[in-house]
């Protein structure tokens, strides 16, 4: 019983393993059957889409004109009259002039115009405005050269404020041009100032009065000028009539300071010859001051060429000139009272050694520097009473004496320049009257203040030096004359 009931179940299981294996068969060509079915759609619409996306042109109806119909024909006479009735349409000019309809609020439209301040300048050229320009020197500011300008207070704020959206004020430094532009009553309608060799900051004056800045590029051209000096009489009588500027009358004989005296060594056929050199914006205006960059002198008894390079002039070999320590530094003609040397003193009344010269002036004459220096000493001195000592270059110092003030900011270690005021004549310290005691020390030993006593000149060298023959033979086309020791004269064209 139990082996029968075994083999049933196991029939069973059989069957059921056999129908799960036709199962899985008949499954799998379903399977099989509906991808074919589906690749085949895929198939169908690949090859009928682009029939049913192409639009269908419908025909259009023709339109049949019948030779029966009836036609109305114009006679000759009246086809002219309908051409003149003929409607014209009237295209309207957009060129001409604006129609402005006020009645409906309408106001006209204003062409707005590019600022340039180039405009200014050369409205300034034709005399419609004023243009001057300043250069900046240590203790100016903005707001110092608005005042000199004679700008209210108010709008020098609102210039300042103007320019400080694009300009740093803090970077304005001594050298920086401005160019002031004003109107023929004295107000103000821009300024620029150059902060790149071709780039400018300007403001301007709007409509509305308000400012305006602006960036503008524009390159500052340098144009030279010849000058050729006859002398009639005096230099700067004749340097004047020949239309030299008075700034560069005060450079050549600063340049020739303590080689040549103008007013003593100059005779009537002497020559000077000039170039000058000054910037020009590309309005037209000048800016800055011109300045002497070659200075020819052609005496009877001399030729001398002198170039300046960064400040200082130098002759054709890149040297400076020897000069001659000042021998009565004083602004005004003085009286010798006492000599250098033994002398009775005045005050002690017995012979000893004057260590330098006394020269009488009025008090308070100003005194200057006898050569470029620095201030070694100054304050009161014994004897002396108040007392300042320079150290200038080849060992030599000088000394000035007996004075009643000295320049307000000078010290110790204070660079001066030949010429310039350092004090003012007094009568302190053991002294009978107001003069200036006068002394030059060369090497620690005091020497003639009235001898030739000369600071050696410097040479340039190497780069330094190539560097200046090579911008110096683009100054003046006879350098290499002027190297050889021969000068022709510069001949004299028209000013720029």
């Amino acid at each position: 019983m139990t082996k029968l009931l075994l083999n049933k179940i196991q029939q069973l299981s059989e069957r059921l393993k056999a129908s799960q294996t036709v199962m899985r068969e008949r499954l799998s060509t379903i399977n099989k059957q509906f991808v074919l079915i589906v690749f085949l759609l895929v198939l169908l619409c690949t090859l009928t889409l682009p029939f049913v996306l192409t639009p269908v042109n419908k025909e259009e109806p023709e339109i049949e004109i019948s030779l029966e119909d009836e036609i109305e024909i114009i006679p000759d006479d009246q086809s002219s009259s309908v051409q003149e009735e003929t409607a014209v349409i009237e295209v309207p000019d957009l060129t001409g002039p604006e129609q402005v309809h006020e009645d409906l609020g309408d106001e006209p439209v204003e062409a707005q115009q590019e600022l340039s301040f180039d405009e200014l300048e050369k409205r300034a050229l034709l005399g419609e405005l004023k243009a001057t320009s300043r250069t900046m020197v240590k203790g100016d500011s903005l707001l110092s050269l608005l005042s000199e300008q004679n700008v209210p207070a108010n709008e020098r704020m609102e210039i300042v404020e103007a320019l400080e959206l694009v300009l740093d004020l803090k970077s304005l430094r001594p050298g920086l041009t401005f160019l002031f532009i004003h109107d023929l009553d004295g107000r103000l309608m821009g300024l620029s100032v150059r902060q790149k060799e071709n780039e400018s900051l300007a403001v301007m004056r709007e409509k509305d009065d308000s400012w305006v800045t602006f960036s503008q590029t524009g390159k500052v051209e340098t144009k030279q000028e010849h000058f050729q000096v006859v002398i009639e009489r005096t230099f700067s009588g004749s340097a004047q009539k020949a239309g030299v500027p008075s700034n560069v009358i005060n450079q050549i004989t600063g340049a020739f300071d303590g080689e040549f005296d103008f007013s003593t060594d100059i005779k009537p056929g002497d020559t000077i010859d000039v170039i000058l050199e000054g910037k020009v914006t590309q309005g037209g205006l000048e800016i800055g001051t011109k300045q002497a960059v070659y200075i020819g002198l052609k005496t009877s008894k001399m030729n001398i060429h002198k170039y300046a390079y960064n400040g200082t002039f130098y002759d054709a070999r890149g040297r400076t000139s020897e000069k001659v320590i000042m021998k009565r530094p004083l602004k005004a003609r003085p009286r010798l009272s006492s000599p250098y040397g033994k002398r009775r003193h005045p005050v002690l009344q017995y012979e000893i050694f004057h260590k330098g010269v006394d020269l009488a002036v009025p008090k308070n004459t100003p005194v200057v520097a006898a050569a470029d220096g620095t201030v070694e000493i100054i304050g009161r001195k014994g004897s002396y009473g108040k007392y300042i000592r320079l150290g200038h270059k080849g060992g030599y110092q000088t000394a000035y004496a007996h004075l009643n003030g000295y320049r307000q900011d000078l010290k110790v270690g204070s660079k001066v320049k030949r010429g310039e005021v350092i004090a003012y004549v007094g009568s302190t310290g053991r002294s009978t009257g107001p003069h200036l005691h006068f002394e030059v020390i060369k090497n620690g030993n005091v020497v003639n203040p009235f001898g030739n006593n000369k600071i050696s000149s410097t040479q340039l060298t190497g780069f330094e030096l190539e560097k200046f023959q090579s911008w110096a033979e683009s100054i003046h086309p006879d350098f290499k004359l002027h190297l050889a020791g021969k000068i022709p004269p510069v001949q004299p064209v028209k000013p720029f």
